[in-house]
């Protein structure tokens, strides 16, 4: 790393210390300014007497000055050119400190999915998966080898999507096949953390303090006091979730409910005093499929307006059903 060499400071009392020697004063080698005087040129110490000094005529000076000024900025320009190898190095070597404990910080889609087949391989008991976000064709392909084999090794699946994948064809057919092997499903309208969990000894979380794409970075965390805390929190967003078992839409499978989970999720935030637009964004879903949720509930219950659907909602056996 270059190093940036220190300019000679000007002080006042390096201009009173001038002004000594020009009235010819006899002055100490500490006397305050006089180093600075002389590292810039502006007095000299006489040959043969240690206290005696003489005054440089200040335009004199003035190149090499400059010349001083000159170097610190070069200097200054090999520093930050130099910056971000040498902290990148630093970043190594942090990570790989990390690594050898209980978190480790990964980079990129291969190792993240080969990290996660390895702790696949290692669960004994549950699986826990939230997925806020859509799910890509590639996923779903890894996840029906994946998957399956979990389940038939006995480990529980749990997977919590947000509710808007119910509109998906590809994800509910993934659903359904897992539903029918022994998986548990379940969406939610409000959003919540991505987390892929392992029994309560690994878990996978996003890097939120990154400018990277969270799909390229994860973080694993092996250690048992921060998994368990993990654990907790999937629990708490999982009990609030409804059952899903594949296909799209149904989510009122008696059909006792004029409702599905996410008009009611529309409804509550309505309530409140919110437009459709900021219901929508309440609930993460898009505002163009909340204003379809609120036309065939419409329909359901052959009203015409919304202020129909509000004046009804209150006192429906629905509004009573958990979230």
């Amino acid at each position: 790393m270059p190093q940036v060499p220190k300019l000679p400071d000007l002080s006042p009392q390096a201009i009173d210390t001038y002004l000594r020697i020009l009235a010819g004063d006899r002055l100490d080698p500490t006397t305050a300014g006089l180093k600075e005087l002389v590292e810039v040129g502006l007095a000299v110490s006489h040959p043969y007497e240690a206290d005696v000094y003489a005054a440089v005529e200040p335009r004199h000076t003035y190149a090499h000055m400059v010349n001083l000024a000159h170097q610190q900025l070069t200097s200054l320009t090999n520093y930050v050119g130099a910056l971000p190898d040498f902290l990148m190095q630093l970043r190594n070597h942090y990570d790989a400190a990390r690594a050898t404990g209980s978190v480790e910080l990964l980079t990129g889609k291969k190792l993240i999915n080969t990290r996660i087949a390895e702790q696949n391989s290692a669960a004994r008991q549950v699986v826990r998966t939230a997925q806020p976000g859509q799910r890509t064709a590639e996923d779903l392909t890894r996840s029906r080898t994946r998957d399956p084999q979990a389940l038939a090794r006995g480990l529980a699946l749990r997977t919590l999507y947000h509710s808007s994948v119910r509109r998906v064809a590809n994800v509910g057919e993934w659903a359904h096949e897992m539903a029918a092997a022994g998986g548990q499903i379940r969406t939610l309208n409000t959003p919540f953390p991505r987390i892929v969990m392992y029994d309560t000894q690994a878990a996978f979380i996003p890097v939120h303090n990154s400018d990277v794409d969270s799909s390229e970075e994860a973080v694993l965390v092996r250690d048992p006091l921060v998994c368990g805390f993990i654990a907790a929190v999937f629990d708490l967003f999982w009990e609030g979730a409804d059952p899903w078992l594949g296909g799209r839409g149904g989510s009122n499978p008696d059909g006792t409910l004029n409702t599905n989970p996410t008009q009611r999720a529309i409804l509550r935030q309505l309530c409140l005093g919110k437009n459709q637009k900021q219901a929508a964004k309440a609930c993460g879903i898009s505002t163009s499929w909340a204003n379809e949720q609120m036309s065939d509930l419409r329909k359901a219950l052959d009203v015409e307006t919304m202020n129909e659907v509000i004046y009804w909602w209150p006192t429906s056996p629905d509004h009573d059903v958990k979230p």
